[in-house]
């Protein structure tokens, strides 16, 4: 036999099989995952793929994911859909978890991503903000809403975040949708979201099935309580009214409010607020001890403090920013305008802290972002007790002042935003409580400090009580030079006269201010 050597021409194709897992794409899940209705023992772990998919969830406690390195739970979603709500049970409270999904392809997974049970009755921390819709052709959310959601994904040991409402500028419109899941997805892959209907979503089932929520509801995390009602055109406002009513007839230690459209603002074209929230709701609010009501609608920062209630429009989560007026309406407390922020919200037992972050400033055309904040800008810091669970160690307690740079042009800065004096006595004195003021303008100022209360007694009692470096207080009295560059510690203290009655939180604002 012979052999005959045969020679082709021609190319030589080299292919190479193997299986590779990766995690998967952007482009193949359009929203998620991300967390909703979050509880005590029970979480839903949400996503929305291109096509219609399976999925599974592993997830793990963060003992044991950091010992093993993976997950020892494992639940499944076999519906063939595109949008899945996977509900998570039988977890242990005050609980921070460790998850991964895989929807569709047993090789695509999602990398590790977090979230927290809610505490039975310990601290916790929570995010507000609102308005986040795009303003096509200015911006997209990816280059506005994505500032403020990567911010907040950066925050530590967050249990949710209550968004006011205005996610998207067409609730119709999933393509808005999608970019709202995008531009906030590092944040919803790892922290639950509370919703509240804003007039955009124009009440669309889109809403509904991404949240899985009602048109207005409630819940519970730790020892406060969360109400969420819908202030739009469409909802039926009597119903809505008799079931706040019953709502909000509990005993939780704070009471907390979120809905779109602010019953309080100073927005040049709605001056005032919108009054219809307020003639249903406010009294109800009053009657129940609501501590604090969280709304938008307004892109700008406002607070305002109407019958002890502190009201906050938070709509500067990347909308076009809107003017205030120059004229405030009553009960203004604090403002900023053409800024991107949120609140982080930390609660320990008997008292709120509230700090108002600052992101970016946005130019006035709305064009531009201008400047890009460090992490942990803090504006002000807003401070709420409840009443004492133990016996007070004297007539007086809380005694907190609120210290803010009123005149930023003139060039002043502050180290602190919040003097809290404890209790006191009469005839005694409080701790000296130093306040450090920065002369940031061109030249050797002067300055001068304000004290103003809502409350006739507690005005009267710091003008009786304050002192500046050991000299009673008198606004017209110059309590410090400071040259260029230069700061001056400002030694404050309260020296309560023996003959004081007044017992109870006193509460005032210290407004310094500065001149050339």
């Amino acid at each position: 036999m012979k052999l005959k050597k045969m020679k082709r021409r021609g190319m030589i194709c080299i292919m190479i099989f193997g299986l590779i897992i990766i995690p998967i794409a952007d482009a193949d899940i359009l929203w998620g995952p991300y967390i909703t209705n979050t509880g005590i023992n029970s979480a839903t772990i949400n996503w929305k793929t291109e096509n219609a998919t399976t999925g599974i969830v592993k997830y793990a406690t963060e003992e044991y994911y950091t010992g093993n390195s993976g997950y020892d739970h494992t639940i499944t979603d076999t519906e063939n859909k595109q949008l899945h709500h996977l509900i998570i049970t039988n977890l242990t409270p005050s609980m921070k978890y460790h998850y991964q999904l895989t929807a569709g392809n047993e090789y695509l997974c999602t990398e590790d991503h977090t979230f927290r049970t809610f505490p039975l009755n310990d601290s916790f921390i929570f995010i507000v903000y609102g308005d986040t819709r795009e303003q096509t052709p200015l911006f997209t959310q990816m280059e506005r809403h994505k500032l403020v959601a990567d911010r907040i994904s950066e925050e530590e040991n967050i249990s949710f975040v209550l968004h006011t409402g205005d996610f998207v500028c067409s609730g119709e419109d999933l393509e808005e949708w999608n970019d709202f899941f995008g531009a906030g997805r590092a944040m919803l892959a790892n922290t639950t979201i509370y919703p509240a209907l804003g007039n955009h979503e124009d009440n669309h089932t889109n809403y509904y099935d991404a949240f899985n929520v009602s048109q207005w509801y409630s819940f519970n995390c730790g020892n406060a309580h969360f109400t969420v009602l819908d202030s739009n055109d469409w909802a039926d406002m009597t119903e809505q009214t008799e079931w706040l009513q019953d709502d909000l007839d509990n005993t939780a230690t704070w009471k907390f409010v979120s809905f779109h459209h602010p019953p309080y603002s100073s927005d040049k074209r709605h001056w005032g607020g919108w009054s219809l929230q307020r003639d249903h709701w406010e009294d109800i609010f009053i009657d129940n001890s609501v501590d604090a009501v969280f709304n938008g609608h307004v892109h700008a920062y406002e607070r305002y403090k109407e019958n002890g209630i502190q009201y906050m429009v938070l709509g500067c989560g990347g909308a076009p920013s809107y003017w205030l007026a120059e004229e405030k309406i009553p009960g203004y407390q604090n403002s900023f305008e053409h800024t991107l922020g949120y609140a982080k919200i930390t609660i320990k037992s008997n008292t709120v802290t509230m700090d108002i972050i600052k992101v970016a400033d946005v130019s006035e055309d709305n064009k531009e972002v201008t400047y890009i904040y460090p992490k942990n800008t803090v504006f002000e810091t807003v401070i709420l007790e409840g009443a004492s669970t133990s016996p007070p160690h004297s007539p007086f307690s809380s005694l907190t002042t609120h210290a803010n740079g009123k005149n930023p042009m003139v060039g002043i800065s502050l180290n602190r935003s919040v003097i809290d004096y404890g209790n006191v006595v009469a005839g005694h004195n409080s701790n000296n409580e130093s306040v450090k003021i920065t002369n940031i303008g061109s030249s050797c100022m002067t300055v001068t400090l304000e004290v103003n209360s809502e409350s006739e007694t507690a005005q009267n009692f710091y003008e009786q009580s304050l002192y500046m470096d050991n000299v009673q207080y008198d606004p017209a009295i110059i309590i410090a030079h400071i040259p260029e560059s230069n700061s001056k510690d400002v030694v404050t203290q309260l020296i309560i006269p023996s003959d004081c009655i007044e017992a109870g939180r006193q509460d005032a604002t210290f407004v310094f201010w500065a001149e050339v």
